[in-house]
């Protein structure tokens, strides 16, 4: 079977959105009407329509409708088959039964899938999250199984998820590692690991060199990938990133675990990138303690010094309710992350559908000032 593909690029293709889509001039309400000829799919009646089906035989629920010009013979064996019913002064009617309608053909105006409000199962937190029903029906209409379908800006990979759903071949493309890694964890959530075995992954660290390549990018709108990359394969994308702007007190991410039952507490990610010390090491400790963290983990492109390590075993242990203790200060090199390493901490709190709420939630009392 042909690997599907996640591309981290910042260069995608001109048609974005369906509302932005053939800027020749051919209208997105065109694109629409051709997709609903193409598929001629028919939906459920309104529950007004349904409404008027007040009546129930042996057969199942109808209403009366007047008779159309039938045959004699037609209007006898409609007779016979118990489809007809006479008003009280005498007028035949026919049975419609509603089990037997096809339903409505798809116009090219969709008001009949929900928009993906607060509680809404699906709901990742991404602003231009769209329902999946949405995407399950334009790519059911346009393509076959084992057709290719592209998504040149996934986002949080809802194209992604349903083209993978339907049997598609797919390729997603996105600027950001935050998106790859979303669009990971969203399909080992609902597939499974095998899933995630089966994307091929382009433009994402491989190795070292790889890793320097994306550490000394110059472009702005990547500055911060290197750190998402760290921190989201480290905590194996269980993590939020700290996307505010200026001064991050040494803050590059936040992952969750438990003390006890009913607390939570944060796990501080840092990210170096460059020659650090026993100095780095002593002020992510002192965060750790400001902020009342579980734990603080650094992440350092370089090895680490021995002033370093000493300073992570000065910093002691956490040791959570029933289970085992852990480090409070630790360190992971970059090479150690491509190796395989990933983060081992209990009870660690899924956080990609709550990401936004999380950040703001009181009782973790981060200062990112």
């Amino acid at each position: 079977m042909s690997r599907k593909r996640i591309c981290n690029m910042r260069l995608a293709l001109p048609f974005r959105h369906l509302e932005k889509a053939c800027k020749s001039g051919f209208q997105a309400s065109n694109i629409v009407q051709f997709i609903c000829e193409r598929l001629l799919t028919r939906i459920d009646y309104s529950d007004k329509y349904k409404s008027r089906f007040t009546k129930q035989d042996e057969r199942g629920i109808y209403y009366l409708d007047n008779l159309k010009t039938y045959s004699q013979q037609r209007l006898e064996q409609l007779i016979e088959d118990n489809r007809i019913e006479y008003t009280s002064t005498g007028t035949p009617r026919i049975k419609n039964y509603l089990h037997e309608g096809k339903g409505v053909i798809m116009d090219n105006i969709w008001i009949d899938i929900d928009s993906i409000n607060s509680q809404a199962t699906e709901r990742l937190g991404y602003p231009t999250q769209k329902p999946e029903a949405l995407l399950e029906r334009i790519i059911s209409a346009s393509s076959n199984e084992t057709d290719v379908v592209l998504d040149a800006f996934c986002g949080c990979g809802t194209t992604v998820a349903v083209a993978n759903r339907l049997k598609r071949r797919w390729i997603g493309m996105d600027i950001t590692y935050q998106s790859v890694a979303l669009i990971l964890k969203r399909l080992k959530d609902s597939e499974g690991q095998a899933a995630v075995d089966a994307v091929e992954l382009h433009g994402i660290p491989q190795d070292m060199e790889s890793v320097d390549a994306l550490i000394h990018k110059k472009d702005d709108r990547v500055r911060k990938e290197f750190e998402k990359w760290a921190i989201l394969t480290y905590s194996d994308n269980r993590a939020v990133i700290n996307e505010k702007k200026g001064a991050d007190k040494g803050i590059d991410g936040v992952a969750y675990t438990r003390k006890s039952k009913d607390e939570i507490l944060p796990v501080i990610l840092s990210v170096k990138s460059g020659n650090i010390g026993r100095k780095e090491m002593g002020e992510l400790r002192g965060t750790i303690e400001r902020d009342g963290a579980a734990c603080g983990i650094m992440i350092t492109r370089n090895a680490p010094t021995k002033p370093m390590i000493q300073e992570a075993k000065e910093a002691g242990q956490f040791k959570p309710e029933h289970y085992n203790a852990f480090d409070r200060l630790q360190i992971v090199t970059v090479q150690e992350i491509l190796d395989g390493a990933r983060m081992n901490l209990p009870l660690m709190e899924e956080v990609t559908k709550r990401a936004q709420k999380a950040k703001a939630d009181s009782q973790i009392g981060l200062n990112f000032e």
